[in-house]
């Protein structure tokens, strides 16, 4: 009797923590984010939501309870919007590095329809994140692959850590937006030539998409400020 209680006050609590929300939230588009990364991703989107001034209540990011690998954020992804259907995008934002459920998570998410009209994506960076932060000092299109089990996105945080770029550079850092915010357009660009590249040439190492979800986060920032 007491069991039931709990779950009832718990799913009680949730609902009008989700009303909450509705009411709460901003004329434009409510986003689910939901990074493999515990730390270093998600702080990054909060800095870009409060860079942008964008409603909390429509730019949900979630990282840390989300497991560490691409099926796991998928999942998690897919659990919590039945949650809450009020979104109106859910993006994923994995890694392929040498996660062997990669192409998996992939696969499901272009196989999964959470509900009309819902938008939901994948935003992938081929080896990792830290090379989106690497298109905002340099182009290239260098393929980043170690041996044995060893990450391929050591090498990309190397070259990261180069003088001129982020020398003290740690996953999980803060402040990552702001030291690369303004190099962003060239950032922009970078990522889209590389884009291009990959489709001329059939490669996705290195690649990523992460120029995809910025522009649309900040678009949401322009249509904020027009309906001010």
């Amino acid at each position: 009797m007491g069991t039931d209680n709990l779950f009832h006050k718990r799913k009680e609590r949730r609902a009008s923590s989700l009303k909450r929300k509705k009411s709460l939230k901003a004329p434009y588009d409510r986003v689910l984010i939901v990074c493999e990364g515990a730390k270093t991703e998600p702080i990054y989107f909060r800095e870009i939501r409060d860079s942008y001034r964008l409603n909390t209540a429509n730019i949900d990011i979630c990282g840390n309870e989300c497991g560490s690998d691409p099926l796991s954020v998928v999942n998690y992804a897919i659990g919590k919007f039945r949650e809450d259907r009020d979104y109106e995008r859910v993006y994923c934002v994995i890694d392929r590095d040498k996660h062997t459920n990669f192409h998996e998570a992939v696969d499901k998410i272009s196989q999964t329809i959470l509900g009309k009209n819902v938008i939901f994506a994948a935003i992938i960076s081929v080896p990792c994140f830290e090379f989106w932060l690497l298109l905002h000092f340099v182009y290239t299109t260098r393929q980043f692959c170690t041996q044995g089990n060893a990450s391929d996105c050591e090498l990309v945080i190397a070259d990261l850590k180069k003088s001129g770029r982020i020398p003290g550079y740690n996953k999980g850092g803060r402040n990552i937006f702001a030291l690369t915010k303004e190099m962003l357009p060239s950032a922009i660009k970078n990522a889209k030539q590389l884009q291009q590249y990959n489709q001329s040439t059939g490669t996705n190492n290195p690649a990523t998409d992460m120029h995809e979800i910025i522009e649309y986060l900040i678009s949401l920032n322009t249509r904020s400020t027009t309906k001010l």
